[in-house]
């Protein structure tokens, strides 16, 4: 390759600049706190990290909660008196009901989330400060936890490093105009900035996606020139088995990789060996731990995977067993059918409105010139595939940011080769004079299609940044830090549980123990019997928009069951409350268990009106540990 010229530099530093730019204002004048529940999740789990308290969570979800008790002794669903008497009869044998390293509430470890982003965080928070909860406390004026904006930096770097990373690559690939075409696009696409933004591990997924299918390239290039191509391999696997330690999702382009490699070089099936063990070294350790915690080995990430069959992943996590999960086999295959369909209906959406990148399928049919090209193109196509599956499977949304949502990563390369694509049709097709015009034009236009709606925002975003930078705008509905990190946190103990409909928002700015809703007020006992036998129980019950925003009713009562009066009340007392206030969890026979307990007039505490209410136990007495 001839060396840089000043001419081939000027690209790259247009790039840079706008990227900078751009990443700079999402940052600073459009960012809004965090959005995603799995963000605070897993923010509030690094925080427990960086304080010396592994992979503990402030998110009880109720399945593990049951499992965790039942592995440690105490079986739940018994009744108090049948768990006394075996209390009993060990203590005559000088042994515990409970074993507490087995299952503890105050220090239960995490099994839903993949760990690498979690670890990088907690580094950050480290050297920060931010696992001393007082130093970052809110105070003043300010709406946006300052916390948050570290979340989203790190998420924010690893966009910078993903985009110079796709420049860098694509060059050697293709040439400096694909390259800078498909980085721009990257840059000017909403939906990149706003994974940048999210605190999800989107951003470092695509850093090291890129970065394994670069080696993959490497590899495939060794191999046509005869060279020796084990060690690009190896590369290319440790980076996969790091876009699986970013997310679970991951294991899916990680399980087209190993079919990719195992058929392409020979002997077939050698060469994916190097990928097995390396994904089973990174992976041994979280794979132990979820299995001495819960008896499996994913976790109660296994649960995830319903999350595509009922559309939410809480609700298979507010279960009390697998067995409770209401999926029928019949829908389940008709579901993931259904969701696949989805994914090419919303392909363009979640490719982050590329134009060029839904050429990619039709590139497939096109020979390019090198054969390392034409043969990557059906590597990235390989992980495509799987990829497919597991985002039908495990996709909380079909479109916009989620989780379990990786079109995004296959973005550069589906733009790229779409480019690739049109540009030599246009060389073909057209005379010499004509095709750098029209090649200018086609590339046009694909840019202003992408860019449009953030070059048109650009101007308001600017100025409403500027007009807000003492306080910010808060994600409400249906996120209030100020009403969590200050009044929830002022009004609840440390000991004490809290049950919610938005425990990882809890968990992260109050740093409190939240439960997620179950369906049922029997439910509901088991798990506070639970507390009970480890000296605790639920003291409030908070209330927010999260049940119940853009929900209609009947997704409402599907998803709350019994506790529905209750989600609804906040929003019966906004419409009702000019004349006589009605209190649906007063007048809920369900629920009267625990409207003698949370239901008085002086246990709600209304946060941010009715829209956020908290219910607190006035009870003076507290459970104490049984044995």
């Amino acid at each position: 390759m001839n060396a840089p010229t000043t001419a081939s530099r000027t690209p790259f530093i247009i790039i840079l600049i706008l990227l900078l730019a751009i990443t700079g204002v999402q940052y600073f004048f459009n960012f809004n706190g965090l959005t995603s529940s799995a963000a605070m999740d897993q923010a509030q789990i690094a925080r427990n990290v960086a304080r010396g308290q592994g992979m503990s969570t402030n998110w009880m979800r109720p399945i593990q909660m049951v499992s965790g008790s039942t592995r440690s002794g105490l079986n739940p669903f018994l009744s108090d008196a049948q768990i006394n008497e075996q209390a009993a009869i060990l203590a005559g044998q000088g042994e515990s009901l409970i074993n507490t390293e087995k299952f503890n509430p105050y220090a239960l470890r995490d099994t839903r989330s993949a760990p690498l982003n979690i670890l990088v965080e907690a580094a950050v928070f480290k050297v920060a400060g931010v696992h001393k909860f007082d130093l970052w406390k809110m105070t003043g004026s300010s709406m946006i936890y300052l916390p948050d904006r570290i979340v989203a930096g790190i998420s924010c770097m690893f966009f910078i490093l993903s985009v110079l990373s796709c420049y860098f690559i694509l060059h050697k690939m293709f040439d400096v105009t694909i390259a800078s075409f498909t980085c721009l696009t990257m840059i000017l696409s909403n939906l990149f900035l706003q994974y940048a933004t999210s605190g999800l591990p989107q951003m470092m997924m695509l850093f090291f996606f890129s970065w394994g299918v670069y080696f993959l390239y490497c590899a495939l290039q060794n191999q046509e020139e005869n060279r020796k191509f084990l060690l690009p391999v190896i590369y290319s696997s440790i980076c996969f088995a790091c876009v699986c330690l970013a997310g679970w999702i991951g294991l899916w382009p990680m399980a087209g990789f190993l079919i990719f490699v195992g058929i392409r070089f020979r002997p077939h099936g050698l060469y994916c060996i190097p990928g097995f063990v390396i994904l089973f070294l990174l992976l041994a350790y979280p794979l132990y731990i979820n299995r001495s915690l819960s008896g499996s080995l994913f976790g109660t990430a296994y649960y995830t995977i319903f999350t595509g069959l009922t559309g939410n992943e809480e609700i298979a996590m507010n279960s009390l067993l697998s067995g409770d999960i209401p999926v029928a086999a019949q829908k389940a295959v008709t579901a993931i059918i259904n969701n696949i369909m989805q994914q090419g209906d919303l392909l363009y959406e979640n490719l982050g409105n590329l134009p060029l990148a839904m050429v990619f399928l039709l590139a497939l049919l096109h020979k390019f010139r090198r054969p390392e090209v034409n043969q990557a193109k059906w590597a990235v196509f390989a992980l495509w595939v799987p990829s497919i599956i597991g985002m039908a499977l495990y996709t909380t949304s079909k479109s916009g940011l989620s989780l379990g949502q990786i079109q995004i990563l296959f973005a550069p390369f589906f733009t790229a080769y779409g480019t690739a694509f049109v540009l030599n049709l246009i060389a073909r097709h057209s005379n010499k004079e004509a095709a750098p015009v029209i090649r200018g034009c086609v590339l046009l236009v694909a840019l202003l299609l992408t860019s449009l709606p953030l070059l048109l925002s650009l101007p308001q975003i600017v100025r409403l940044g500027i007009l807000t930078s003492s306080r910010g705008i808060p994600a409400w509905p249906p996120y209030y830090p100020p009403g969590l990190n200050v009044d929830l946190r002022a009004q609840t103990s440390e000991k004490e549980f809290i049950l919610t409909d938005q425990p990882a928002a809890v968990g992260w700015y109050a740093d409190r123990k939240a439960i997620g809703f179950p369906k049922m007020v029997d439910q509901f006992m088991v798990l506070e019997r639970i507390l009970k036998f480890h000296g605790s129980k639920v003291g409030s019950i908070l209330v927010t928009p999260a049940s119940t925003l853009d929900k209609d009713i009947r997704t409402v009562a599907s998803t709350y069951g019994e506790f529905t009066p209750l989600v609804l009340e906040g929003t019966t007392l906004v419409q009702t409350k000019d004349r006589n206030p009605v209190y649906l969890f007063d007048h809920s026979r369900a629920l009267s268990p625990l409207a003698k307990r949370f239901g008085t007039p002086d246990s709600r505490q209304f946060l941010q009106g009715a829209d956020m209410i908290l219910y607190k136990d006035l009870q003076e007495e507290d459970p104490t540990p049984q044995q």
